[in-house]
Parts: structure tokens; sequence; C-alpha cells
């Protein structure tokens, strides 16, 4: 039988026992100095242990310090340098006594025996000697003994180990030495990532600015609240009583952390309206925020794994920080739909990860119980499901959540305790994503898009009776005119992108008119005065924007700034296309006469608007907002000019093809709108295809209104 130990054996005992004790199944008496064991003394015959006493493989006695050796080296010193410590006088006294022992004079050759014995003696004495200049008193004292068959020699070059960083070095050798097996020491896939956290080469990564010394704690401070109370309305998905704790987010979620941050960096000077709001270490903060993004992408460690994660990325698709070109010597910034689609991606990769809709379905069967962090999190959850959609739709791509499970919940997450003032907004707002879910955000007919208005119209209305006229949620008041409009123009443009050119021209495009210019009619004085309901009410004077509007601007999440160009964009494209005039009417038989002043008419003021909000809305450097200025004011010198509208109408009237090649676009259109769109950093996937006849080139005539 074998027995496994690591200390030396008994004196009467052995984990070895001799060939002849084990073709009896005996024991053998012990592996004393005398080398045989007492049944084959008592049999006299010839113990097999005689053989093996010289072999460190099978005799313990001449391992039992060797064994302990942090090093291998095949390399000894010559017997005449010998001055043993007291570890090799130890095995010097233990070899002596083995050597006056008995030995076997009738099988084995006693100069054999001896000149072995002999070298042994030196090797060890002086490897000892070399151990003990290296070794402390404490592990010069230890022995470590085992009982392996298979032997490997310290004295073997072939023999090393593979430290880990985590570990002591003289550990990893006596752990590789206890496991003859292997001949490196490595940690298993569970137990490497549990030392993730206490591995030095991690160290270096806390991306902290705080204690980098590039932003104060005060400075910070201000950075929390200016977030929290101007950038938090728009998106309000963060817990305004738990996460406005700047020392609680910062030991949670670094990345949130440095989000937040960042976000508030944008709008540091706003009170001064100095020509740049960025904080003077702006570019700094980007550069640690982006090292930390870096982190969690490629290097994810165990303390990630939390919904701080998520929110952290969902900020930074909806506030993309901004870079400083040396060339320009001016801040540009990063956003466009298809890095905003990457962000939300990798945050519902993260929020799937995390089982996040799951625990928050859970976690709304009994509201009454749920925690403030219970509901935090479905209110993250809620508002990741309709970013989804919402740029779904922008984008021309289909969805990636299904909100169906959340909308079952929706009732009792609205009887929780811990709601916010904003979390009406935000549920109504995802249940008209839950209405574009149903086509997949690709309605096929009109009667889908006049199902849609219909129920946007119903949750627009339960909005509003919710309010009650007592609301202290800043952004109800613009909540119609501006996410509730746009999901209505986007859902109806996705419609006009498959749509004949029967169904261009009918009552798709005149919903989809109104709901453009009621966007842009909301960003002026006149939208709020109670006489004046739309532009059709609306005098013949500029329109002049609305202060309350332009304070919402001046912090609105990036995309705003899209859904204000492309509202501009699409009423323009559809004047160029011969389908509406420059008062918003659409073409029943004849288009009407040419306008003498394009600057009185109704889309010449809208676009103009447009402008002068932006503008009013934005510093001169560091805003997304002044990237679409030169767009608008390109659409405005097409509307006074008035010369494509003119041509095309002539060459109807005239009977001349009216399909304009690709060569011909950019001379008719003037100013070159769609290179201007492209400059403006807006992809070009999503112009409004309802003009196929006018980009492709085909030779079909535009569709005529009966």
């Amino acid at each position: 039988m074998t027995s496994r130990t690591r200390s030396a054996p008994p004196t009467r005992r052995t984990g070895h026992a001799c060939t002849q004790c084990r073709e009896r199944k005996q024991k053998c008496g012990g592996f004393t100095y005398k080398i045989k064991c007492r049944p084959c003394i008592s049999r006299k015959v010839k113990c097999s242990f005689e053989e093996a006493a010289n072999d460190p493989r099978l005799n313990p006695y001449l391992r039992l310090h060797s064994s302990k050796s942090p090093t291998s080296s095949n390399n000894f010193v010559s017997s005449n340098d010998t001055s043993p410590t007291p570890e090799s006088v130890n095995l010097s006294q233990l070899l002596q006594a083995f050597d006056q022992s008995e030995r076997p004079s009738e099988h084995v050759g006693t100069g054999s025996i001896s000149q072995q014995l002999e070298t042994l003696h030196v090797q060890i004495a002086d490897l000892e000697r070399h151990i003990g200049l290296q070794r402390n008193q404490a592990d010069s004292n230890e022995t470590v003994g085992f009982t392996e068959t298979i032997f490997v020699s310290p004295f073997d070059t072939g023999y090393k180990s593979s430290p880990i960083p985590s570990h002591p070095t003289s550990q990893l050798i006596i752990d590789g030495l206890a496991n003859a097996q292997r001949t490196t020491c490595l940690d298993g896939p569970l137990s490497t990532l549990n030392n993730i956290r206490t591995d030095d080469t991690f160290e270096f990564e806390k991306h902290d600015p705080i204690a980098r010394s590039i932003l104060t704690a005060g400075e910070a401070s201000v950075l929390f609240k200016l977030f929290f109370s101007h950038c938090h309305p728009i998106a309000p998905f963060l817990d305004v009583g738990l996460d406005s704790d700047l020392h609680s987010i910062r030991s949670r979620s670094m990345l949130l952390f440095l989000a937040i941050l960042c976000v508030g960096a944008r709008f540091w000077c706003y009170s001064s309206k100095s020509s740049c709001w960025l904080h003077p270490r702006y570019s700094e903060l980007v550069h640690l925020l982006d090292k930390e993004m870096a982190r969690v992408a490629l290097r994810p460690v165990c303390d990630d794994s939390r919904i701080e994660t998520v929110q952290g990325l969902i900020l930074c698709a909806h506030w993309m920080p901004l870079d400083f070109s040396g060339e320009k010597k001016q801040y540009s910034s990063r956003f466009w739909e298809g890095a905003a689609w990457q962000y939300l991606g990798v945050a519902i990769r993260w929020a799937t990860f995390l089982s996040l809709e799951r625990s928050c379905l859970l976690s709304m069967q009994h509201p009454e119980k749920a925690t403030r962090e219970e509901v935090g999190h479905f209110r993250t959850m809620l508002y990741l499901a309709e970013s989804d959609h919402y740029l779904a739709l922008s984008a021309r791509r289909p969805p990636s959540l299904n909100p169906g499970p959340l909308s079952a919940v929706l009732a009792n997450f609205l009887r929780c305790k811990d709601l916010q003032t904003t979390d009406v907004r935000l549920t109504s707002l995802f249940r008209v994503a839950c209405g574009t879910h149903i086509t997949k955000c690709r309605p096929a007919s009109t009667e889908s898009v006049e199902a849609f208005d219909t129920d946007v119209q119903i949750i627009e209305g339960q909005f509003n009776t919710s309010l009650g006229g007592n609301s202290t949620d800043a952004m109800s008041e613009h909540f119609p005119f501006t996410s509730l409009r746009w999901y209505r123009l986007s859902y109806t443009c996705a419609f006009l992108d498959i749509a004949g050119p029967t169904e261009r021209s009918g009552k798709a495009l005149s919903w989809a008119i109104e709901w453009a210019s009621q966007i842009l009619f909301h960003l002026s004085r006149a939208a709020s005065e109670p006489t004046v309901h739309s532009m059709a009410h609306a005098t013949y004077n500029p329109l002049e924007p609305d202060p309350s509007v332009v304070s919402v601007m001046s912090f609105a999440i990036d995309h705003y700034f899209v859904v204000i160009a492309y509202a501009a964009f699409f009423l323009v494209n559809v004047w160029l296309s011969n389908l509406m005039d420059l008062n918003l009417q659409t073409h029943s038989r004849q288009a009407d006469d040419e306008m003498h002043d394009a600057s009185t008419s109704k889309l010449f003021r809208l676009v103009d608007l447009c402008v002068r909000t932006l503008e009013a809305a934005s510093p001169c450097e560091g805003h997304l907002a002044r990237r679409y200025v030169p767009l608008l004011r390109g659409m405005m010198s097409i509307l006074q000019s008035g010369r494509t509208q003119t041509q095309n109408l002539s060459e109807i009237r005239n009977g001349v093809v009216t399909s304009l090649a690709p060569s011909k676009q950019a001379a008719d259109l003037g100013e070159d709108l769609w290179s201007m769109w492209e400059e403006a950093g807006l992809e070009t996937n999503v112009l409004p295809s309802m003009l196929d006849f006018l980009l492709e080139g085909s030779h079909q005539e535009p569709p005529q209104s009966t």
C-alpha cells in the first residue's frame, strides 16, 4: 500500500515495500539504516532494498534535505572546497552512520557502492553549502520528504518553474516539487480570475481625475451639480438621490464617474456665456475616459459587472466627447449615429450579461417591496430599451431589445414608492417605443402609420392628464413637441422609404410635413402663446427663438440636434421635389406661382428659426450645435434662390424628363445640399429616400397628387 505524506517516513514503517514483501502482500518491517527489512532477514533472502539503498529515487534518506532545494543546477564546486554548514554536517553524520551499517557483500560490488556513496556525499555537501547561504533559518529547520515513485531530481537542469507574480518564488518551487508530474506551476482559470484584483499589473490603471490632480474635489462636485440640474432631466435614467452622491459613484464605478464629469465639463463656463464653455482640463478628462473605456472593453474585471457600467455607456452615447484638433485649432465632436449605435450595443450586451431585464421583472412582481436600487435598475432598463428604438428609427436599423416583458409590468413600476418626477414622462416615451416595435420600426402601409399616430395621441392625452397642471418636470411642456413629434416623423419617413410614388404623395406625406413643421415651430416664442397653436396661425414676421427652449437646447443630447437638422432638411427636400410649396401646402393639381420674396414664406422662416436657435443655444466653439449651422444656412440660400423648384416646374409643364442624373444634382441644388449634409457628420443612408426619383436618376416622373 502507498502512503503519500510530506514528512519523513517513520523508523519502523515505510511508504515502500520491497519486491519480496509486495509479492506476499506483506508490509516491510521498516527501511532501516541496515538496509534490509525484517521479513527478508528472517527469510534469509536478498532484499530488493539493498539495490535501492544508493538510489535517491527510492531511498528517502538520501533526498531528505535535497527536496527543499529552490534552485536546480548541475554545476558543482570541486571536493577540495567543502566547508559544510550545520545542515551538511547533519547529512554527513547520517551518511557516516549509513557507511558504518551492515553492507551487502554477496551480490553487490563493494567498490562500486563505496564510490557511489563518496560521490553522493560530496555532491550533497556542496549543494547544501550553497543552499545554506540563501536560505533563512526558518527554512533550514524544515524538512520535506515525499514518496512519489517518479522523482524529479533537483540537480536536473531541465527542471524549471514558471513563477506567478502574485505568489512568492520559494512557494512556487515547493509546489512544483510536490507534484512530480508537472514541470510548471500554473493556477487554474477560476483562480486566475479571482486573483486579478490583486495583480500588480492592474494597479496603475486607476483613472481617477481627483487622485491624478486633474480636478479638485470641489470642481468635481460642481460638475456633478451641473449634470444633475441641467442634463439629467433630458435623459432621466439615473437616481437623483443615489447617483448624485459624488463619493458613492466614485467608489462604485470609475466609468460612470468619468462619464458624468465629462458631460458636466462641457458646460463649465455656461453661466458666463463665453466663447467656449469647456473646462480648462476637458481634454485631460476625455483622455482618462478613453483609457477607462478601453480598460472596460479589453480588460474587464469583476467590479465592472454592475449596472453603473451600463449607465456610463448610455451617457457616452448621448453626450459624446469633443476632441481638440491641433491643425484646425478647434474642437470637433465625435458624434455620429454609427458611434451612438455602437455605444448602445455594448450597453445592451452588458445588460444582457447582468440579466438586468430578468432581475427587473422579478423585482416588479411585488412593487410595494421593491427597494430604491431595484427601482433604479428598472428605470435604467426602460430608458435603454427606449433609446434602442429611438435610434433604430433614426438610423433605419432594427431594434435589439424586445420591450414586451417590461411593458407587462409597467403598471407595477408606477406604483413603487421611490419614483421620480420624470418617471411619468419616461414611461410614456417607453410606451411609444413599444408601438414602434410591433412593426420592427418598419411600417409597411399608410394604415400602420395612422394606427401609430392614434396610439401616440392616446399616450399624449394620458400624459397630459397625469400631470394635472402641477408637474415639477421641467421637460414636460416640451415633451409632446420633441420626442413624440420626432417618433411620428421618423416612423412616417421609414414608411416613405419603401412606399410607392402614389403613397409618397398621399396622406402620409401630409402628416410628415405637419409633424416636421411642429417640431421646428415649437422652437419659437410664438408657440408658447395661447392663441397660436401651429404655424398656420403665426404671423408673417420672423420667428424669434423661445428662451426656455434655448436653455434646454444648450444641454440637449447630441441626437436632438439631428432631429432639428433632419426636420428642416425633410421640408426643404419635399419642396425641392415639387410636392409642397414654400408655405407648407401640398400641391393639388398644378404648382403655385413663384413667390417674389421667399424670406416671407413659412418654410424659410422655420429654417431661419433653427439657425438662430442653435446659435443662441451654443458658444462659438466646443458645442455640437454649431456643426449644423452651416447646413441650415445652406438650406436658406437654396430657398432664397428658388431656382431649383422653378426649373423643375417648368420641365413638368413642358413635358421634359424630370428625373435628374446624379452628375446634375449638385448644380441644381445650388449649394450642394448633399455635401453639406455629409460635412455636418450626418449619415446619408437616412436621407429622405422618398426623393429616390431625384437621387437615383430613375426615369419615372415625380408623383402627382390627385
